[in-house]
């Protein structure tokens, strides 16, 4: 086992044990943050997976509507009815915090739907295109914010991963091995130290002895 590079005395053997009980507090901390961020994860994969669902539908139907109106008006009405003014949205985007992880919470303010184009050279079919693809923007919207948190939480929790397998397999056996050899050194030096007291006790012993 690797250990650290310290030389063998009580002040560093003192300091390593303090760091190995903040290493062992650090990966308590990191197990619990992982078990904390996998049922959300889950949770908002599942999520994901419904809304995506919801958003490909609104725009399966967006483009049948679309092929309705390029076959009733023509493909270049339907490309200059598309460069109309937009109508105005407000889009809020914040930021909330889970395990340390900043989330996005976006709201997104529709006003009542009205065609952003004349009547004179469009039809119904182009309405309804115009009319799914404003609705749909709140799917879509929804859905961002949705992938935009599940990254952020899926790269969390590598990294929290990462840290408790090199706390684990790392750090932490190192101290452990550094304070065990330190630990050895000073008991053997201890030994030896209580060695030498006693043969020079026994040589005062001795020398008072052929004094008498």
């Amino acid at each position: 086992m690797e250990r650290l590079p310290l030389s063998t005395n009580k002040s560093n053997l003192l300091r390593l044990k303090e760091e190995l009980v903040f290493a062992r507090d650090g990966l308590e901390l990191m197990d619990e943050k992982k078990e904390a961020l996998m049922p959300h994860i889950t949770s908002l994969a599942g999520k994901a997976e419904r809304v995506r669902a919801q958003m490909n539908a609104v725009l399966k139907e967006a483009y049948g509507h679309l092929r309705d109106a390029v076959k009733a008006q023509g493909r270049l009405a339907c490309e200059r009815a598309a460069l109309a003014p937009r109508l105005d949205a407000v889009l809020d985007i914040r930021e909330k915090s889970f395990m340390g992880v900043a989330l996005p919470v976006v709201r997104l303010t529709l006003p009542d739907f009205l065609p952003p184009y004349g009547f004179h050279g469009t039809a119904v079919a182009m309405d309804d295109l115009a009319k799914t693809i404003w609705q749909s923007l709140e799917v879509i919207t929804e859905l961002a914010e949705i992938e935009v948190s599940l990254f952020r939480l899926e790269m969390e929790i590598k990294k929290t991963i990462k840290r408790i397998n090199a706390l684990e397999n790392i750090y932490i056996p190192e101290y452990e091995a550094t304070i065990k050899h330190i630990e050895e050194s000073l008991e053997e030096k201890e030994r030896e130290f209580l060695f030498q007291l006693k043969r020079q006790k026994r040589r005062r012993e001795e020398a008072e002895y052929e004094h008498i």
